[in-house]
């Protein structure tokens, strides 16, 4: 490794944050992971263990472990991979150390790009989403890489800035695939109407992907609540974005996205990747399907399938 080494605390010991510290361990930084209770004793007892499923390749990373994050901690970069619900109660704790200059969010989270500026001040947060999915095997996380997904990274300002080249030489110096975008926040935005809706979907079905898939007509629904999402969307001058999202969903024809997420829900990317997140932070999803309702609320264009949709996941929290 050329690049010299980093001191890092990844906040979040779930699957997202144990397969990026390890990764990063793995490629020689100094990473410390902040987690709490049983993730806690497991990491510190068992490492980061993680396995690939897609090789079946496990690996093991020793990294330091702490329960708080203090005011005088000295870091160079900080990875928040926690559940949407959970930002709020950390921000102030990041806030409070001014000693980390970058603060990266890898989260679920369409008011990210404003929240996190007024939170942590000007030029500290830089938006991003994780190219991975997947599930916990006791102390063991079983990941799966995103073929069509990489780590994909934004400033807050929309610029392409040498930080934003470092944050993603640093995720490509652990072999795996990285964009950035001037377009980050949109590209949150986008994304949180494509999960909400495909978790509401999925909650229909008892967040089982294989059944899901076998049901057409709900496939349908999920795929034009979507596609009303993201024309609502570009009616609030917000572009659609990464482009795959935008063919798919506003080019093809609705019996093609039906038929590609049918075969994909049954595939790894729905059994490994979607839907045991769904199903294990489904209160995250309907924090989620709650700001895509805010979101869209002010737009011309109407969206009576995804309020259909997502209405009554909503509701169903408190049902």
């Amino acid at each position: 490794m050329t690049q010299t080494p980093l001191r890092i605390v990844v906040l979040g010991g779930g699957v997202i944050g144990s397969v990026y510290a390890a990764w990063l361990r793995q490629a020689g930084h100094r990473v410390t992971m902040l987690a709490r209770g049983q993730r806690l004793a497991e990491v510190r007892e068992h490492g980061l263990v993680v396995e690939d499923a897609s090789t079946g390749r496990r690996t093991t990373a020793s990294v330091a472990t702490i329960d708080h994050l203090a005011p005088e901690d000295t870091i160079d970069l900080a990875i928040v991979a926690v559940q949407l619900e959970q930002v709020g109660e950390l921000l102030p704790i990041i806030a409070a150390n001014r000693r980390i200059p970058t603060v990266l969010f890898l989260v679920n989270d369409a008011f990210g790009a404003e929240q996190f500026a007024r939170a942590l001040g000007p030029g500290r947060a830089v938006l991003g989403f994780p190219g991975i999915g997947g599930t916990r095997d006791g102390p063991a996380i079983k990941y799966y890489v995103l073929p069509q997904q990489p780590t994909t990274l934004g400033e807050t300002s929309g610029a392409i800035t040498p930080r934003l080249q470092m944050l993603a030489g640093l995720i490509a110096a652990t072999g795996h695939r990285v964009a950035t975008t001037e377009h980050m926040d949109a590209w949150l935005k986008t994304h949180a109407i494509f999960v909400a809706c495909l978790s509401a979907a999925l909650d229909r079905n008892g967040g089982d992907s294989v059944r899901l898939a076998h049901d057409r007509r709900q496939v349908a629904l999920m795929v034009q609540a979507i596609r009303e999402g993201f024309r609502a969307l570009r009616a609030l001058g917000i572009p659609v974005t990464p482009t795959n999202l935008a063919v798919l969903f506003g080019w093809m024809p609705g019996w093609f996205a039906t038929w590609y997420w049918q075969r994909a829900l049954r595939g790894p990317v729905g059994t490994l990747a979607i839907a045991p997140h769904a199903r294990r932070a489904r209160a995250e999803m309907v924090a989620l399907a709650r700001q895509v309702l805010l979101l869209l609320q002010s737009s011309p264009r109407p969206v009576p399938v995804l309020h259909r949709l997502l209405d009554g996941f909503v509701e169903s929290l408190h049902g």
